[in-house]
């Protein structure tokens, strides 16, 4: 035995005997376990894995229910064919010795009667297999009609619950992202700075004109710019004037 496998040889036995010896740590390992599947179920994977191990022992009890019921039906039908054997044999036998009685053969007679007695005891005994037999069967197929009830239940309800769990998680995740959308990150930050740097350009902007406006050496420069307007537009009266134009 190598190294490795004593190693985990020990740790099993060590395991086992922490179960058995504290009852403490098993209880603490079986809360563990109920945490772990009750964790599980809350996910459309787990919720499906569980469902299945719960289809499959429905489908082992009602695979039990239907062989217990071909059983019961098997059972009655050989009884009720052997009634009905019996019943034709019966008639055979007093016919035969109601024959041997009027033949005047007392003794031989006699063997017929003791036979048609075994027959009847035969008949007796299996028609209270029969009415065994029938109510075997009648429960069987309750038993039978319960299980097939209770595994199609579970099919179907697997399929809705599971697909319930599948949509809900994806609709989870579409408001998580929304709800990320929502909370303000570095980047929201950043656009907020240029929003507001973009902002203060524009009233600085503005600002400069103004300024750039009231200026006396503005005003100097448009006040000359207007005169050399009206000398330009003075000068082309004239020349229009004097050529008729």
């Amino acid at each position: 035995m190598n190294l490795s496998t004593l190693l985990i040889t020990l740790a099993i036995i060590l395991f086992v005997a922490l179960l058995i010896l504290f009852p403490e740590f098993r209880s603490l390992c079986f809360g563990w376990t109920r945490l772990f599947i009750k964790d599980m179920a809350t996910t459309p994977e787990g919720a499906e894995a569980i469902y299945a191990e719960k289809i499959n022992e429905a489908q082992d009890k009602y695979n039990k229910a239907d062989n217990a019921l071909r059983v019961a039906a098997g059972k009655l039908e050989v009884e009720e064919n052997k009634l009905k054997t019996l019943t034709k044999q019966l008639k055979d036998v007093e016919s035969k010795c109601e024959a041997l009685v009027q033949a005047g053969k007392i003794e031989m007679a006699q063997i017929k009667a003791d036979e048609r007695a075994e027959v009847l005891s035969d008949i007796e005994r299996t028609k209270k297999l029969i009415e065994a037999y029938t109510a075997a069967k009648s429960d069987a197929e309750e038993v039978h009609k319960a299980c097939g009830m209770t595994l199609r239940k579970l099919k179907r309800e697997s399929k809705e619950v599971v697909e319930n769990m599948r949509v809900k998680a994806q609709l989870n995740e579409v408001y998580d992202s929304m709800d990320d959308l929502k909370n303000v990150t570095a980047t929201d930050k950043l656009l907020d700075s240029i929003k507001e740097k973009n902002d203060d350009l524009n009233a600085s902007v503005a600002g400069a004109r103004v300024i750039h406006e009231n200026r006396t050496s503005t005003k100097v420069q448009r006040a000359n710019e207007a005169a050399k307007k009206l000398q330009s537009d003075d000068y082309l009266a004239s020349l229009q004037k004097k050529y008729n134009k």
